[in-house]
């Protein structure tokens, strides 16, 4: 991925139309494990909705070290990203997440609460012995 190419595709995260940023991020999560290091400085942007689309891409990715990332993630103060947070959590289906996922089944937001919920759910499948 070109310097440019990056630009404009962080770029397309703000952008106030949603279709926009939704096609930005599927670009940024279609180069994979070398969008990562582009994504994770994103997770701390003043704007909310670049935060969810950046941990939507990092679900995406699926990269093991982004889940300390994606855990931090949950404590967010938008509900849209502890949601997206937790189902990035959920495919990878780690046992580290479960404290961060706990904490979510009391949150304000029920499908912030679903989303722990299933991530759990996965969680305990995957691991039979947890």
């Amino acid at each position: 991925m070109t310097h440019d190419e990056c630009m404009r595709l962080t770029e397309g995260l703000r952008s106030p139309d949603k279709e926009k940023r939704a096609a930005a991020m599927e670009h940024l999560a279609g180069f994979g494990h070398e969008a990562v290091p582009i994504l994770l400085p994103l997770l701390h942007d003043p704007d909310w909705k670049v935060r969810y689309r950046a941990a939507e891409a990092l679900c995406m990715i699926q990269a093991p070290d982004t889940v300390g990332d994606l855990i931090r993630a949950t404590a967010d103060e938008k509900d849209h990203v502890r949601y997206m947070a937790a189902k990035g959590l959920r495919e990878f289906g780690t046992p580290d997440a479960v404290p961060a996922l706990s904490c979510l089944l009391s949150d304000e937001n029920e499908y912030v609460k679903r989303m722990a919920t299933a991530a759990l759910d996965t969680i305990r499948e995957k691991n039979s012995t947890w």
